[in-house]
């Protein structure tokens, strides 16, 4: 039962980093996104 837990707040863990890891890519994904589209229409970096 103690190693159930143990297991279970390992994966709960490693999902954590997973969707974390995801989160800053989509937000740098995002920035860069906006950034080369702002570039793209005002002819000038945001």
């Amino acid at each position: 039962m103690v190693a159930f837990g143990f297991h279970l707040m390992g994966e709960t863990v490693f999902w954590l980093k997973s969707l974390c890891q995801l989160g800053f890519v989509c937000v740098f994904g995002f920035y860069f996104w906006i950034r080369s589209t702002g570039f793209v229409c005002t002819g000038a970096i945001v």
